[in-house]
């Protein structure tokens, strides 16, 4: 929202048309925006905040974060290099023994093929049940204002309802869908591990080679996973701590140090001067029809 259109807003106020919930629907979804903005400006620029006294402790904390991550980011290559190593070392494993059972082993290709498509689709699922998950909550939400201010007979909020429904139908229905690949990965894993049994019983003596490369995949994987879900989590923290620096420079931008920091990307900083502004705007709007 502009200066002007703000004018126009509190002009058309006057005549009646007050259009709450759009102005509290605007104001939030510029907020939004606000933070990824401040977000993205705090990556920018936190390596020269570092003589912000504000900052200082976001400063420090970002600096261990980044120590941190890095010293993942080299276990996860680490564990990925010893999982390459150790699937070379099967399929070597493979090679040599292949006169002690060929349609055994490309079988079991199959099971480790049909596994890998199937947890491909599981996790597939899980991404689109989670957006349908969040447009649920988005539509609860909004229900629950309409309701608050008294709209809930309003065509709107039916059709808000209505939403939910058919929402939480879909969640519902992916739910199923991933029940069913879950028993099917359980079925196939079955299946993998009574062939795996009749290969290590031919196998003799690469027996323990094999089993070594599988432990070897397993715990990798395992270890790839762990890492993973560390690295997320010192992620999240480095953003929140570079939109409590942008959200500083952002208000702060008149300062001569903030100036010096943004310098680079003043374009940004205009951008959240902007959004700033109509988000005032639009709680103004709001404040001058609750009065």
């Amino acid at each position: 929202m502009t200066r002007t259109r703000f004018g126009f807003a509190v002009v058309f106020q006057s005549f009646g048309l007050l259009r709450k919930t759009k102005r509290m629907t605007d104001a939030a979804f510029e907020s939004h925006l606000m933070q990824d903005g401040e977000e993205l400006l705090g990556k920018y620029c936190w390596k020269n905040i570092e003589n912000i006294d504000e900052l200082s402790m976001e400063y420090w904390n970002i600096r261990r974060l980044e120590r941190e991550q890095k010293e993942i980011r080299e276990k996860i290559t680490n564990a990925e290099r010893i999982l390459e190593e150790a699937h070379q070392h099967r399929a070597e494993a493979t090679d040599r023994s292949k006169e002690l059972g060929q349609g055994l082993y490309e079988r079991r290709e199959e099971l480790f093929e049909i596994l890998d498509k199937l947890k491909t689709q599981r996790d597939d699922i899980k991404i689109e049940a989670q957006h349908v998950k969040h447009k649920y909550e988005a539509f609860r939400m909004k229900a629950r204002v309409l309701q608050e201010e008294g709209q809930g007979d309003t065509e709107q909020y039916r059709e808000c309802r209505e939403k939910l429904i058919k929402l939480k139908d879909t969640f519902n229905g992916f739910k199923e869908v991933l029940m069913g690949v879950e028993n099917r990965i359980e079925i196939e894993q079955g299946s993998l591990n009574e062939l795996q049994a009749r290969i290590d019983q031919k196998l003799q003596g690469t027996k323990d080679e094999t089993s070594e490369s599988y432990s070897q995949i397993s715990r990798a994987n395992k270890d790839i996973t762990k890492y993973q879900a560390k690295l997320g989590l010192l992620q999240e923290e480095d953003s929140v701590l570079c939109r409590e620096i942008g959200r500083y420079l952002n208000i702060n931008f008149k300062d001569p140090a903030c100036k010096k920091v943004y310098a680079k990307h003043s374009g940004l900083l205009e951008q959240l001067t902007l959004l700033r502004k109509s988000i005032a705007w639009n709680r103004k709007l709001v404040e001058r029809i609750t009065k």
